[in-house]
C-alpha cells in the first residue's frame, strides 16, 4: 500500500501528540518516513527491520545502538497484508502497555485515510466515466468504464439534471452547502449500484436504470420534497428520454439539460420531463427580444393588476379545455362573473378566448410571459 509520505508524517504527528512520546513510522524496507523527531527521517531502523524479516509480531529495544532507540516497535497490518512498522520510542515498561492501543490507533488512522482516498478514486472515476459517456467518443476507455464500476451497458438509463439554487443568505458558503445537498442526492440515487451521479458546476447529473418515465418523475419529486426541506435551496429538475446505446444517453442528458434550464427560466414546473412537442419548450428557443416584443404588444393596454388577472384566467382556461364550468369552479366565481373577465379580456387586448384563432394568440403569449431570462 502506497501511502503519501505527508500523510504518515500528520498520523505520526497525531499519535505522538496524544501519548506524548516520540514516535517513528518505518515503511516495509524498515526506513523511518515519518517521525516527531525529524533528524530520524530517512534513516534505516534496524529493529524494524529485524521485525520484517522475520516476521515477528513485536521488538523491545532496551539497549541503544545504531539506528535504533530504547522502545518497542510493532508491524503495522492493513486488510491481512504487514505494510510497515509503528515505533515508540521511550523506557520499555512505559511504552510496553500503550504498544497495542498506539499499534491500533496508528493503523486505524492508515485505513482511515486509505479508504479515504479509495472513494475519492471511485469518485474521480465516475467523473471520468461519465464525460466521456457524455461527450466523448473513445470506446475502449468507455467500456474499460463500464467493467471498472461494475455497470451493465445492457439496461435501458434515463439521465436527469438537477439545478440547485441555494438561498443568497448563504452564499458565502454555498460550495459547503451544495456538497452537503448533492451527498444527500448521491445517497439515494446510487442505492441502486446501476445509477450513479456525477456533478458539473452547480448541477447534479444523474443516471437512472430506468423503468418507467414515471417512476423516474416520481424518485425525483420525492428527492426535490426532501433535499429542500432540510436546506436553503430551490431544485429545478429536467428528465430526458430513455435509451441504452451510447448516443440514446447523449440525447437523454440533452433533453434533460434543456428541460431542466426551461423549468428554471419558466414559472410553471419545477420538474420537467423532456417532449420535443411541449409548445413552452420550443417557444424557449425564440430570442427574448421577440419574445419580449410580443408580449408587450398583446399586453399594451393593460397595466400589471389587469395582465396578472388575464394571465391567471388564461392558465385555468388551459387546464379546463375552455369549460366555463370549470374553470369558475376552479377560480371560484360565477359563471357570469367568468363571462365579464373573458369579454374584459377581449376589450382590452382585442381577442376572444372563446374564438380559436383568438385564443391561440392569447395562450402563445401566457406561455411566452412564463419564459424568465
Amino acid at each position: 500500500m502506497l501511502i503519501p509520505k505527508k500523510q504518515m508524517q500528520k498520523i505520526a504527528e497525531e499519535v505522538g501528540g496524544t501519548i506524548h512520546k516520540d514516535v517513528n513510522i518505518m515503511d516495509e524496507t524498515g526506513c523511518i518516513i515519518a517521525s516527531t523527531d525529524a533528524n530520524r527521517i530517512g534513516m534505516y531502523h534496524m529493529g524494524a527491520v529485524k521485525l520484517l524479516n522475520n516476521q515477528l509480531p513485536e521488538v523491545v529495544i532496551e539497549k541503544e545502538y545504531e539506528g535504533t532507540r530504547s522502545g518497542i516497535n510493532l508491524p503495522l497490518t492493513i486488510e491481512g497484508k504487514v505494510i510497515g512498522v509503528v515505533g515508540i520510542t521511550g523506557p520499555v515498561d512505559e511504552v510496553r502497555m500503550l504498544g497495542a492501543v498506539i499499534q491500533k490507533m496508528t493503523e486505524i488512522l492508515i485505513l482511515d485515510w486509505y479508504r479515504s482516498n479509495q472513494k475519492k478514486a471511485l469518485e474521480d472515476l465516475k467523473q471520468s466515466f461519465a464525460v466521456e459517456l457524455l461527450f466523448g467518443n473513445d470506446e475502449k476507455r468507455l467500456e474499460f468504464g463500464w467493467e471498472l464500476l461494475g455497470l451493465d451497458m445492457k439496461l435501458t438509463r434515463e439521465v436527469a439534471v438537477i439545478d440547485v439554487e441555494i438561498a443568497e443568505k448563504n452564499a458565502q458558503n454555498k460550495e459547503e452547502v451544495f456538497e452537503n445537498i448533492l451527498n444527500k442526492i448521491k445517497k439515494r440515487v446510487e442505492k441502486n449500484r446501476q445509477q450513479i451521479l456525477i456533478s458539473m458546476g452547480m448541477k447534479a447529473i444523474l443516471f437512472y436504470q430506468a423503468e418507467s418515465a414515471k417512476s423516474v418523475n416520481s424518485e425525483v419529486n420525492e428527492m426535490k420534497c426532501y433535499v429542500e426541506s432540510l436546506y436553503p435551496c430551490h431544485l429545478y429538475c429536467g428528465i430526458g428520454s430513455p435509451g441504452i446505446s451510447k448516443y440514446d444517453i447523449q440525447k437523454s442528458y440533452k433533453e434533460a439539460d434543456n428541460a431542466c434550464n426551461y423549468a428554471k427560466t419558466s414559472n410553471g414546473e419545477d420538474i420537467k420531463v423532456y417532449s420535443s412537442q411541449d409548445v413552452g419548450m420550443l417557444l424557449k428557443d425564440i430570442r427574448p427580444q421577440k419574445r419580449k416584443e410580443y408580449t408587450d404588444e398583446l399586453f399594451k393596454h393593460c397595466n400589471e393588476e389587469q395582465k396578472k388577472e388575464i394571465l391567471e384566467c388564461l392558465r385555468s382556461y388551459v387546464r379546463n379545455n375552455g369549460s366555463i364550468t370549470k374553470i369558475a369552479d376552479e377560480m371560484y366565481i360565477h359563471k357570469n362573473t367568468l363571462q365579464y373577465r373573458l369579454n374584459k379580456i377581449k376589450s382590452v387586448t382585442g381577442y376572444d378566448p372563446r374564438v380559436l384563432r383568438d385564443a391561440i394568440s392569447l395562450i402563445l403569449g401566457m406561455y411566452l410571459d412564463e419564459i424568465r431570462d
